[in-house]
């Protein structure tokens, strides 16, 4: 939520682009202690066009991490490293290479 906030973003928004179910977002949001799921942080990341550096900052306070043996997290790492938040194309990818979609 901090992150939302310091980019100015509108959290609705972010939520939506997101694909995350709103009550899911609200929990997030009003649960300090609850930790979304690591492809939960990977869609708002994408959603709020993180740089590299700051979506590994947010998996890590999550407690996770991109792992090189893992092909959705290789995928997802190359399109946040080059600039590429578009759902569309992320899933496109992700469906050829029969990995689970957002």
């Amino acid at each position: 939520m901090r992150m939302i906030e310091t980019k100015g973003l509108d959290p609705v928004e972010v939520y939506k682009r997101a694909n995350i179910d709103r009550k899911l977002f609200s929990k997030i949001k009003s649960q300090e202690c609850y930790i979304p799921g690591k492809r939960t942080i990977m869609a708002l990341a994408i959603a709020m066009e993180l740089s590299l550096e700051e979506t590994e900052k947010l998996l890590r306070e999550a407690g996770f991490a991109f792992s090189p043996s893992i092909l959705f997290d290789v995928i997802i790492e190359y399109f946040i490293s080059h600039q590429k938040y578009d759902f569309d194309e992320i899933n496109a990818t992700l469906y050829m290479y029969n990995q689970p979609i957002f």
